[in-house]
Parts: C-alpha cells; sequence; structure tokens
C-alpha cells in the first residue's frame, strides 16, 4: 500500500475500495475463507465460482497460501489482474 492509497483510506469516510484491493488486505492480513467472504462483502463484493480470478483466489484461501507473488504467478499464467502490485 502506498502512502496515497493510506491517505486516501484515512481521510475519505465514503472510501470504496476496489475488490483487487480489498482481497490484497485480506491476503496480507492472512484472512481465511470465511472472513475474507465478510471482509470483502462489507466492501460490496463476494467471490464467484463462475469467474476464473475468484477461483484461483479461493483455491489460495482454501489452502491457506498467502503468497501473493505466487497468487499473481498463478493469475498471470491464467491471464487475470494482479493483486498488490
Amino acid at each position: 500500500m502506498d502512502r496515497k492509497l493510506f491517505s486516501k483510506i484515512r481521510n475519505h469516510l465514503d472510501y470504496q475500495p476496489s475488490k483487487r484491493t480489498a482481497l490484497a488486505f485480506a491476503f496480507a492480513l492472512e484472512l481465511d475463507l470465511e472472513e475474507t467472504e465478510d471482509f470483502i462483502g462489507r466492501a460490496g463484493y463476494r467471490l464467484s465460482h463462475s469467474n476464473k480470478f475468484d477461483v484461483i483466489i479461493e483455491y489460495f484461501l482454501v489452502n491457506k497460501n498467502y503468497n501473493v507473488f505466487e497468487l499473481n504467478e498463478v493469475l498471470f499464467a491464467f491471464d487475470q489482474p494482479l493483486i498488490g502490485a
């Protein structure tokens, strides 16, 4: 997280993070699948089994693999947007 994003989160009460940002926080906090679904749900998002990006995210959460570098390698291999990059 850069200084600009931190400032935006801290100073704007109406700040709405992107789904990728919310998921990056979930990985940084090492939340499990249930906690992640609750966390991103509070921002208005959910994981879907019909979305390749979401399936990959869920796989990493279920297997408690919070290595963002490995996650991004898999996302890149499947031509999906990266998180925390």
